[in-house]
């Protein structure tokens, strides 16, 4: 494949990652109710480097938001928000090997997440792993067969590996779960890339 077409389909693929990144303030309370004070503590700590790390990433800032994350992490290592936001920051500098370290990190501490496999999946393909991503996207479909987003991502991968008619049907799916959710300017969005598939 050319890599002008593997730079038009990346840019395809609509995630936090690609768009505007959406970084998780999420607090812990829960774990903070069931530990114990230091525990608590150390929750609460991670917690404020979590946030600073998000402020840094709004503000651009994601040499400093990447150390924020990482501390984050390394106060309460379990910390899942922590490192998906970590993904999200390496992946808006480029860098894809890293991210996709820490999307899978967040992944074995929450594997029902689906935003963390959609940021994975666009992480994957960044570096040009379009199958791994497919199977990726594929996962995030199981877990909630009526998220729009995961069936454009699986639509742009399966459009990667030259699969039009698998790329055109995922689209579609992504197309109507849009009108259903009455977004009509992802569904414009998904029309032209269904158009650009059948062009190629």
């Amino acid at each position: 494949m050319q890599k002008t077409t593997v730079a038009v389909i990346l840019s395809l693929m609509s995630t936090a990652v690609l768009a505007a990144p959406i970084f998780a303030f999420e607090a812990i309370p829960v774990a903070i109710k069931q530990n114990s004070q230091p525990e608590a503590k150390k929750i609460q700590a991670a917690q404020v480097y979590n946030d600073r790390g998000v402020t840094l990433a709004e503000q651009g800032k994601f040499a400093s938001a990447i150390a924020a994350f990482n501390q984050a992490i390394k106060i309460h290592p379990t910390f899942e928000n922590a490192h998906n936001n970590l993904g999200l920051a390496l992946s808006s500098q480029n860098q894809f090997a890293e991210a996709e370290a820490a999307f899978k990190q967040a992944l074995a501490i929450n594997p029902q997440n689906l935003e963390t496999y959609n940021n994975l999946g666009v992480a994957l393909g960044s570096q040009g792993n379009f199958s791994e991503a497919i199977s990726i996207f594929n996962l995030a479909v199981q877990i909630n067969p009526n998220e729009p987003t995961s069936y454009q991502n699986l639509g742009v991968a399966f459009w990667s590996q030259g699969k039009i008619a698998e790329a055109v049907a995922s689209l579609q799916r992504a197309k109507k779960l849009y009108a259903s959710q009455n977004k009509p300017q992802e569904v414009q969005h998904i029309e032209e890339i269904i158009q650009q598939v059948r062009s190629r």
